[in-house]
């Protein structure tokens, strides 16, 4: 999916003359510059992608993509611009000017990626700026709109600044400023009610017997999302800022990039206790969205102890794994209470390429089932793959404590996250078998 960009392409079209006058011409688009990506241009009517160059110009007819860790810029005759980001693919449908009104009308085709367009304001009322998608069109009215497309069609549209206008299945609908719609196949355009959930909290890594410090802590911003965004920001205490990727593992199992998205990251050290963290949804463009801000202060309550002779046994219906339980903290660690005030966390990885495969979370006490099969999975606790599922290999398995912010303080989600990977367990699984380091 997306990723930040790491090394930047930048393609600038120009043109040469914006008078309007009967029959007078316009120049077509001329790439200016190109710094360093992979961009390519396929010519109306080759079926062939060559290598973008200083001075190609630009015609109906012609797409344009970008290639990983690449980017690139157009401007229109009527200084309008469009800004692709890697991954990228459009095509120029239509360019025109009326030479009785001076109407202008562009037209592009995106079938994939993420785009930026910033057009310039109308003289005309029936002048055109759309961008047509797999699944609707997006027309833009002198103003600012992010588009972004994934693989089945589905688009996210943004308006950054101005009147958007979101069109699919016969049905138009206006997106405020700073809002976000969608438009899915087959379906007419929704406007999205903003979720956006912000958490920080400490992840300690050794035995109780440490003090927190030599734990090795690290402060875990995390983000869920249900807005389309390129980054978050997270403004720490300290005065510094730290930028979060997207990122999803096996505890994420409603991440799928249409409806649900999320951003995580682990900053080493120990958070400041009553600290607030300002949390901001970031654009392609790196401003903030409008509604996409959260905060979280960090409480600093005691941290729980991970749990102890962590052992595991192969039994017919999967592996048991037993721990000896942490003690109970009023008010953050009672995973037994109801309703339910923190929990154990099982978690297992595959050695060999580090993957989370499987993970079970929300358990109240010990033991815990690692299912053989799918079909034991505990709703709402089991994640991932089964034991039948994993194949060949050698993988990892432990238990992690998670506690809560007091309820009636100012902190909110998580606490902590303690574990001791030194009561980490290794199994193998060789044809079939499992056998317990």
């Amino acid at each position: 999916m997306h990723k930040k960009l790491l090394s930047i392409l930048v393609l600038s079209i120009l043109v040469a003359s914006t008078l309007v006058s009967c029959g007078s011409s316009r120049s077509t688009l001329t790439i200016l510059s190109i710094t360093e990506g992979n961009v390519s241009v396929m010519k109306a009517g080759t079926g062939t992608w060559t290598e973008a160059e200083v001075g190609m110009s630009l015609e109906v007819g012609d797409s344009i993509k970008t290639g990983d860790d690449s980017s690139a810029m157009i401007t229109f005759f009527d200084g309008s611009t469009i800004e692709l980001e890697a991954g990228t693919e459009i095509e120029i449908a239509s360019l025109d000017i009326s030479t009785d009104t001076g109407s202008t009308t562009i037209t592009l085709e995106q079938t994939i990626g993420n785009t930026i367009s910033r057009v310039t304001k109308f003289l005309d009322p029936a002048s055109r700026y759309e961008v047509e998608t797999p699944t609707g069109v997006v027309a833009v009215r002198g103003s600012a709109v992010q588009v972004y497309v994934i693989e089945d069609g589905t688009t996210w549209i943004t308006n950054l600044e101005g009147d958007i206008r979101a069109v699919a299945q016969g049905v138009e609908l206006q997106v405020p400023e700073g809002r976000q719609c969608i438009t899915r196949p087959g379906q007419p355009p929704e406007l999205i009610d903003l979720y956006f959930q912000t958490d920080a909290y400490l992840g300690l890594d050794g035995p109780a017997t440490l003090p927190p410090q030599e734990r090795n802590p690290c402060v875990i911003l995390d983000i869920m999302t249900n807005v389309i965004m390129d980054s978050v920001r997270v403004d720490l205490p300290d005065g510094r800022s730290t930028i979060i990727p997207w990122y999803t593992d096996v505890f994420s199992p409603g991440v799928d990039w249409t409806t649900l998205f999320r951003f995580s990251t682990c900053e080493p050290g120990v958070p400041i206790a009553g600290g607030e963290y300002i949390f901001t949804g970031l654009d392609v463009a790196g401003e903030p969205i409008l509604g996409a801000r959260g905060t979280d202060i960090w409480v600093g309550v005691e941290p729980p102890d991970p749990p102890t002779n962590v052992r595991a046994e192969v039994i017919e219906d999967g592996i048991l794994v037993s721990w000896d339980e942490s003690p109970i903290i009023p008010g953050s660690f009672e995973p037994a209470a109801e309703p339910q005030l923190g929990f154990y966390q099982l978690w297992v990885n595959k050695v060999e390429t580090g993957e989370s495969v499987h993970g079970a979370n929300h358990i109240s006490a010990s033991p815990h089932l690692i299912p053989q099969d799918k079909a034991n999975f505990v709703e709402g606790k089991d994640w991932g793959l089964s034991l039948s599922e994993m194949g060949d290999g050698t993988y990892s398995l432990g238990v992690s404590v998670l506690s809560m912010a007091p309820a009636g303080s100012l902190g909110k989600g998580f606490e902590y996250i303690s574990s001791d990977l030194g009561q980490a367990i290794t199994f193998t699984i060789q044809d079939g078998e499992i056998t317990i380091r």
